[in-house]
């Protein structure tokens, strides 16, 4: 198991580590999605765009919100600390971001997959038949599933521990107990959904009552006396949040990153929290964040609705939204060429997407998929000049992804 002094560090921050209570990173100064198009200093995080369903934000550094290229038929999401997973439709994972533990290594074979989970190293699959494979660091033994575990219905990823919900109403934790984080409570029954954070852990009763065990250093485990009537529950980095049948949030622990629960929010259906910073899913498909925004993870990106589900960890969000339409797609394309800034470049590619407007609208798919070509054709023949190598590569790959929407040969 790992050492008091290992987990103070992965606490506060180890060398060379993103702090996870007292983040130091500058605030950037632009909104982010204006800032990376315009620099052109890395490809923008990520599909919200026409890369399907699946939209990433966030700290990017190490590739975890860089969506891999078979990403438009995505059912399921999960993130770790700073890596990602997405379930496809045919019950495949992909994995991406950092793999310094394994933990992108999706394990060969692996099929069936209904859900996912990322902790610090490790990733977790649940796969249709009940049983959990998973994968990556497990130096606390986060990654070795217990055996003969069987009918579970849920799982979820802490900092450097496991836990499974079994399908009559019990948990079983396994990795690191430290804090007593994997131990479950001696006669914990008639739980429907669990969540872990960075050292500790939840379960939601079918009373609607809460129950948390594991690292309490930061309040994360001093449930609200009045909580009730809860319908999902989540666990960031040091704070527990609440999910109530009337749509509002309750949060409890670091006050500090991600902060309390912004007043007024409401209609809520889903819940997600990150190192600092918190997101929450509305009931009409729209998405509040709040808490540290270093890197953009607390922003949301414009133009970014019809959200289904959502994943947060570490410093980046997944978003999971109904499949665009080509002219959404192109909408939302031009909106952001807009951001460039050389006007000449920048009214020639919004011409070509028009175009392809033009060429939806009247229903002539040949007309769109040539304008298309040529918003391509364009980019490439200005990378390196009036584009820089990142601007062009996304409106390239970009483009792609829109033509293969309409179908484009």
């Amino acid at each position: 198991m790992i050492s008091r002094e290992t987990a103070r560090q992965l606490r506060v921050g180890a060398p060379g580590q993103p702090a996870s209570g007292n983040h130091e990173r500058p605030a950037r100064r632009w909104p982010w999605r204006a800032w990376l198009l315009a620099a052109g200093l890395c490809l923008l995080p990520a599909a919200v765009l026409a890369q399907g369903t699946v939209a990433a934000w966030g700290l990017g550094i190490d590739g975890q919100t860089t969506l891999p290229a078979n990403s438009n038929d995505v059912v399921a999401i999960g993130a770790g600390h700073l890596h990602s997973l997405v379930v496809h439709a045919d019950g495949t994972v992909s994995a991406f971001g950092s793999n310094s533990f394994g933990q992108c290594d999706v394990p060969p074979g692996l099929s069936g997959v209904t859900a996912v989970a990322g902790g610090l190293f490790h990733s977790v699959a649940l796969r249709s038949d009940g049983t959990v494979v998973a994968w990556g660091g497990n130096a606390d033994l986060q990654a070795q599933v217990p055996a003969g575990l069987a009918g579970v219905t849920a799982i979820a990823a802490g900092g450097l521990h496991t836990l499974a919900l079994r399908s009559d109403g019990t948990v079983v934790g396994w990795g690191s107990d430290l804090f007593g984080q994997s131990t479950v409570p001696a006669g914990l029954a008639g739980v429907t959904a669990i969540a872990a954070g960075r050292f500790h852990s939840l379960a939601l009763k079918g009373d609607g009552t809460v129950v948390a065990w594991g690292d309490n250093i930061n309040g994360q485990l001093d449930v609200p006396s009045d909580l009730a009537n809860v319908v999902a529950i989540a666990a960031g980095n040091l704070v527990s949040m609440a999910l109530r049948a009337d749509g509002t949030v309750a949060s409890w622990g670091d006050f500090d990153s991600p902060r309390p629960t912004p007043a007024g929010l409401t209609n809520v259906v889903a819940i997600a929290g990150g190192v600092s910073h918190s997101l929450a899913l509305r009931a009409d498909g729209t998405l509040v964040a709040w808490g540290f925004d270093s890197d953009g993870q607390a922003s949301i990106p414009a133009g970014l609705i019809g959200v289904t589900a959502i994943a947060a960890c570490g410093f980046h969000n997944l978003a999971l939204r109904d499949a665009l339409s080509p002219e959404q797609a192109i909408r939302e394309l031009r909106a952001e060429v807009a951001q460039l800034p050389g006007v000449v470049i920048r009214r020639a590619l919004r011409a070509r997407l028009s175009l392809a407007l033009v060429g939806l609208g009247v229903q002539n798919t040949r007309v769109a998929c040539l304008a298309m070509k040529s918003f391509r054709q364009l980019a490439r023949a200005q990378r390196g000049r009036q584009l820089t190598l990142a601007q062009a590569d996304y409106l390239i790959a970009q483009g792609g992804d829109i033509r293969a929407l309409m179908g484009c040969r």
